[in-house]
């Protein structure tokens, strides 16, 4: 009873006698994360050109979205138009929360984008930028110099929050004349990311020489006749500390072409990667098939997995688990050994260790295209990508075309009564290209609306598409 007593006389002595107390407001509804304000922006015209290739997107810590790409005609972010008519010009914009242009540059002509995930944003809103160059250009700090007789070398730009110059360099290598080879060395720089610290990594395909800051990479020629050498593509992949100095770097081939399907880094700074060789006769390097890899932060193989005779083409993405595991997605054929082979596009989600947990084809009537995956939960997949036509998962007709191709959104679980697809598009085409996540676990999705152009009648990364649209997704 004490203790009721006390309850009792403390309110009189703080309101007085006879005093009424004061009203206690209703809590109003709880206030909505940032990362939740509904996003659903377009940029351009018919006019303009967006290329599939190196359109990227990030999300900082403060829900502002990022996003980098290639567009030939001009186009307005919402600071003013920029490019121009006669060539692509590589660009980079930020938008808040709401979607409100913060800030928008564009690059000099001879810079490019041409990789699949070619930004990454830092704990401090910093980015990372990653292409080409086919000519001398001052990114902000300087001509960074170089010869481009039939050659291009990466460039690595690293930007403030705001949009400000930081650093930038060349990542140099020879010339094929310094060989006697009458083809070209081309060097791209196809992913990039942060750990928690600030360090970063970079993977991508060279021929040639590649200086990666120190560390000097040679391709390995192709030798298929003892009368002729073919220079062929080769992966690499580069670690850098949060200053930019190089901590390690590696290089894989043999004597067919290697190409880089992504990578992602974990908090701790582990790396995982993935690369696929193709499935054809070789005489030395590793078996083909698609190679998984994943990397202690001083550059010690942890563990590789080799899924044999798989293979994956042009478009597709790799992101970590929290487990340490990876999800990957792509275009091609992906044969996991108990439980299944997946194609024309398929999704996978592997264990800390590299073991498959969980795979599934994607396919459309016509075409079916993987371009970007997310984990979802502790054993599903977020994946976006396109088809035409019907699509269907698991061999189950999920979802119908508007017309041409169109995009979807696909939520994949080990119960296929839990699977979701969501797709989107008009008569015209639309295609998501990538893809981000907020810390709220919300995603932010890029892509072009068409008409698409494509290269030689074939849908390939260098097909343009006419205007760009910008989504956040549940």
């Amino acid at each position: 009873m004490t203790t009721f007593r006390i309850f009792l006389v403390v309110p009189l002595l703080v309101l007085g006698c006879g005093e009424t107390p004061p009203e206690i407001p209703t809590p109003g509804p709880a206030p909505t994360s940032a990362c939740a304000e509904p996003l659903d922006l377009v940029f351009g015209s018919s006019a303009s050109k967006t290329n599939l290739a190196g359109l990227s997107v990030a999300v900082d810590g403060a829900c502002n979205t990022i996003v980098a790409g290639m567009t030939q005609g001009l186009i307005d972010f919402g600071g003013g138009y920029l490019g121009s008519d006669d060539a692509p010009t590589a660009f980079v914009a930020k938008f808040d929360a709401r979607g409100e242009h913060l800030w928008s540059r564009g690059l000099p002509k001879g810079a490019a984008f041409e990789g699949k995930n070619v930004l990454a944003v830092d704990a401090a809103g910093a980015l990372l930028l990653a292409g080409s160059l086919s000519a001398d250009v001052d990114l902000g700090g300087g001509p960074l110099g170089g010869e481009y007789v039939r050659a291009n070398y990466p460039f690595l730009l690293r930007l403030d929050a705001d949009g400000n110059h930081v650093s930038s360099r060349r990542l140099p290598g020879n010339l094929p004349d310094d060989v006697g080879y009458a083809g070209s060395f081309q060097r791209v720089v196809e992913d990039v990311a942060f750990d928690a610290e600030g360090n970063f990594v970079i993977t991508g395909r060279f021929i040639g020489d590649l200086d990666l800051g120190g560390v000097t990479l040679t391709s390995v020629p192709q030798d298929w006749d003892p009368n002729f050498t073919n220079y062929k593509p080769d992966v690499f992949l580069a670690n850098y500390d949060t200053k930019g100095d190089l901590r390690w770097a590696k290089r894989y081939g043999g004597d067919i072409m290697d190409l880089p399907v992504g990578l992602d880094v974990t908090p701790s700074g582990e790396t995982l990667l993935v690369y696929t060789q193709p499935s054809i006769i070789e005489s030395a390097g590793e078996p083909p098939g698609l190679h998984v890899k994943k990397f202690s932060p001083n550059g010690d193989l942890v563990w590789g997995k080799v899924f044999e005779n798989s293979e994956q083409y042009n478009f597709g993405s790799v992101a970590r688990t929290d487990d340490g595991g990876l999800v990957l997605g792509g275009e091609g054929e992906l044969i996991l050994g108990g439980i299944g082979t997946f194609s024309p596009a398929f999704v996978a989600r592997l264990d800390s260790n590299g073991e498959p947990i969980l795979g599934a084809s994607v396919t459309g009537d016509a075409a079916a295209v993987v371009s970007s995956v997310a984990p979802a939960g502790k054993e599903g997949i977020r994946a976006i990508g396109w088809f035409e036509n019907t699509l269907l998962l698991h061999g189950e007709a999920m979802a119908g075309s508007s017309g041409g191709l169109d995009g979807f959104d696909v939520h994949l679980e080990w119960d296929d009564t839990a699977n979701t697809i969501s797709t989107f598009g008009a008569a015209a085409d639309e295609l998501p290209l990538a893809m981000a996540r907020s810390k709220d676990d919300d995603r932010v999705i890029v892509g072009v609306e068409g008409p698409l152009v494509h290269l030689n009648e074939s849908l390939t990364p260098y097909s343009t598409g006419t205007r760009i649209f910008l989504r956040r997704r549940r």
